[in-house]
């Protein structure tokens, strides 16, 4: 959806909703917030719109306000947001005095936060990277976290035979010592035992978690 300046000018004044939100020149922080907020609730490619420079009344502030360099400070506020979104400044103006009108999308890749992830690399801290980022949000829902909570330990690989040579081949094929060494939201990676570990990959959504009395077992079908 695309936003004409007759559609700002008509949020400029309508009454604060679910898209539309105000913010005084003096606050930066809400600047962020309303971003993150619309980035994480609105529905993907939804546009919503922050005035920067406008009263909660829907008046405009216009305090001699130079705005190149508001423009550079609140693209600057934004550039905290992690993951990055990617927002349109606009100037406008009414009746004589001039505003910001930011807008921004509902993001695929939500959730976003107000401020940078950091990672320990080592002795240093740095940003997280992409991968980074992904692995922990991933660790947060259950699959995933279960499995990681044995990362670098053995577990046992049960796979099952397809339903159809049940009949003639019984259910289970093998069951075979393994070590978790990563997953993430689409895949789990075990570790052969012994000198020369090769590296295994399974689509996680083919993995059925399991256990016996000693350790994690990661059912598939194969």
């Amino acid at each position: 959806m695309i936003l004409t300046d007759a559609d700002i000018l008509t949020r400029l004044t309508a009454v604060e909703d679910g898209t539309t939100e105000r913010k005084p020149l003096a606050d930066s922080r809400g600047w962020c917030k309303t971003a993150v907020a619309f980035s994480n609730s609105l529905a993907v490619g939804q546009p919503g719109v922050l005035f920067v420079g406008v009263n909660d009344s829907g008046t405009v502030q216009d305090k001699s306000t130079n705005f190149e360099d508001l423009q550079k400070k609140v693209s600057g506020e934004l550039s905290n947001i992690y993951p990055p979104i990617n927002p349109t400044i606009l100037v406008r103006e009414k009746d004589g005095r001039r505003f910001l009108a930011v807008i921004i999308y509902g993001s695929p890749n939500r959730p976003h936060f107000a401020g940078k992830c950091y990672v320990r690399n080592g002795t240093r801290t740095d940003d997280a990277s992409e991968e980074e980022f992904q692995r922990l949000i991933a660790a947060r829902t259950g699959k995933v976290g279960e499995i990681l909570k044995w990362k670098g330990k053995e577990i046992t690989l049960r796979k099952l035979h397809p339903e159809k040579h049940h009949e003639n081949f019984g259910r289970v094929r093998s069951n075979d010592a393994k070590r978790i060494y990563d997953c993430n939201q689409h895949w789990v990676t075990l570790q052969a035992l012994g000198n020369s570990p090769a590296l295994e990959h399974y689509p996680l959504e083919d993995v059925t978690l399991s256990s016996d009395t000693m350790r994690l077992v990661l059912i598939v079908e194969y």
